[in-house]
């Protein structure tokens, strides 16, 4: 059985590294571009480094760990804010408010999602997977499907609408 740091920072480190996966998988789920989470992941790393001192040892990590990239995530969003037709504010919001205590609810958002986009048509599960690409534009992508730009954004609208509600719906009927 290994031994367990006594150093703090040793301990910190040991913890940001094991805890790693579900703090990516924490990013992801509420930003889902992939380079982007990558980004937020580094950030929440060196906050996480930096705020050692503000650790309390005594608490669990992840809860502190997912609170500080939720701040890193509200900066990367506000500085991206180019693209407003990710997510609506207060759906961002929703997903992010999780009982600290209980972090499987990421792990069920990310299902939800999941089982969502898989019950969307192809058509359309194509088209906002494909929205979510580095480097999409609405107006390149209307353009390949023969569509004005405004139109396209309507669909993706009603798609995100569909995932919404849909992602509401199961995870109200979740069990407490």
């Amino acid at each position: 059985m290994a031994s367990h740091p006594q150093d703090p920072q040793e301990n910190l480190v040991a913890l940001i590294t094991r805890h790693q996966a579900a703090l990516h998988a924490y990013i992801l789920s509420l930003l889902p571009n992939q380079a982007k989470a990558d980004d937020v992941l580094q950030e929440t790393n060196l906050v996480l480094w930096r705020k050692a001192a503000d650790y309390d040892q005594a608490k669990p990590f992840m809860p502190w760990a997912c609170r500080i990239a939720w701040f890193q995530i509200k900066a990367a969003r506000r500085d991206a804010a180019r693209d407003r037709h990710v997510f609506d504010p207060e759906l961002l919001d929703l997903l992010a408010a999780e009982d600290d205590s209980d972090l499987e609810a990421t792990t069920a958002l990310d299902h939800a999602l999941h089982d969502c986009l898989e019950q969307l048509p192809e058509e359309k599960r194509d088209l906002i997977l494909h929205r979510y690409h580095p480097d999409s534009s609405v107006n390149e992508m209307a353009s390949s499907c023969n569509l004005s730009p405004g139109a396209l954004s309507v669909q993706l609208h009603r798609i995100r609408q569909m995932l919404e509600s849909c992602v509401e719906g199961k995870l109200s009927e979740r069990p407490s």
